[in-house]
């Protein structure tokens, strides 16, 4: 009996003390199921890019916190709320929302649902009941700019992207900061926008032009896209001519290692991963989480099987780097 009571209080404590891991709770009807995270993505897991970045973040959640996950991909924007909806009326604790696409339509429903824990990808303003995720480029692309102007021997140096939103603007931006601390008198081509991020034609002919302009490294940000900016550059490589590309989202470096220098990865599965065990440990706090090189979700990862990524190239890109990570660091909001 004297155990079964000491067990019995111990039970009540542990219900008590703060911060316990919810990985596995008890629901108002009294039963116990675990933690449920559900994501909602806009465009195919199976992308190579910035899709399937978060895909590997719920597969992360999954296996690393043991909690339940349910993910649906290729969804509309006109399905967007009703999607959205179904998730939270059927008690998911979590929801994240991959993209910039999903800001406005969790803005207005997470008045609907306050217990919902709402995590919203690439984007960059508040919103009530969400922590909205900004993943800073910049610090990172302007690695790229260091390195273009270390590698280039036209300079003249290229941005293919998708569309001119925020993120990618600050990859443009970053570039050109680098690029002119490395090399001044390089010319950055002003930015080539696709208006598609699952086009390899319209990748591929805004990267032959950049090289008919005669641009030798091209940064890219177009996603699933990006194999037509490679294709562009292999084909140039192969006629004889030193031309390099960058990749960007995931580590894209194998796809084409004869031309790629390096690529500006986002640590979208870490941030996924993070956000989650605060919801899990009663530390949650909606905001902006602002995620850059200085915290250690964006870098550039170079391509060490490629000969252009030469000591002095590595050496400049290093110091940058640790110019910019030395530097204060502001607090996310």
């Amino acid at each position: 009996m004297k155990r079964s009571i000491a067990v019995l209080l111990l039970a009540v404590i542990g219900q008590l003390l703060p911060g316990c891991d919810k990985s596995t709770e008890k629901k108002p009807d009294g039963t116990t199921s675990k933690f449920r995270v559900a994501m909602i993505l806009h465009g195919s897991d199976t992308d190579a890019g910035w899709d399937q970045l978060a895909r590997e973040g719920l597969d992360r959640i999954k296996s690393e916190l043991g909690v339940q996950t349910n993910l649906l991909t290729n969804v509309q924007s006109n399905d967007f709320a009703g999607r959205i909806s179904y998730f939270a009326d059927q008690g998911y604790e979590v929801i994240i929302c991959h993209g910039y696409e999903f800001g406005g339509v969790v803005k207005g429903l997470s008045a609907k649902y306050p217990k919902t824990h709402f995590i919203i990808g690439g984007f960059s303003d508040p919103v009530p009941g969400a922590v909205s995720v900004e993943f800073l480029a910049g610090d990172a692309s302007s690695l790229v700019g260091v390195a273009a102007g270390v590698a280039t021997k036209t300079d003249i140096v290229a941005f293919v992207g998708a569309d001119p939103v925020p993120t990618l603007q600050a990859c443009y931006d970053g570039l050109k900061d680098g690029l002119a601390k490395t090399k001044p008198d390089a010319k950055l081509l002003d930015a080539l926008w696709t208006n598609s991020w699952s086009s390899p034609t319209k990748a591929r002919e805004k990267a032959e032009g950049a090289l008919n302009a005669g641009a030798d490294v091209i940064y890219q940000n177009v996603d699933a896209a990006a194999v037509g900016v490679f294709q562009a550059v292999q084909d140039s490589h192969k006629s004889g001519k030193q031309v390099y590309a960058f990749g960007c989202n995931r580590n894209q470096n194998d796809k084409a290692p004869e031309v790629i220098l390096g690529s500006v990865v986002l640590d979208v599965p870490k941030a996924y991963l993070d956000i989650t065990k605060e919801a899990i440990s009663d530390k949650w706090h909606e905001r902006v989480a602002r995620l850059g090189l200085k915290e250690g979700y964006v870098d550039l990862v170079l391509n060490d099987a490629n000969p252009g990524v030469t000591p002095d190239l590595k050496a400049k890109v290093d110091a940058a780097r640790k110019a910019i990570t030395s530097a204060t660091t502001q607090p996310a909001q």
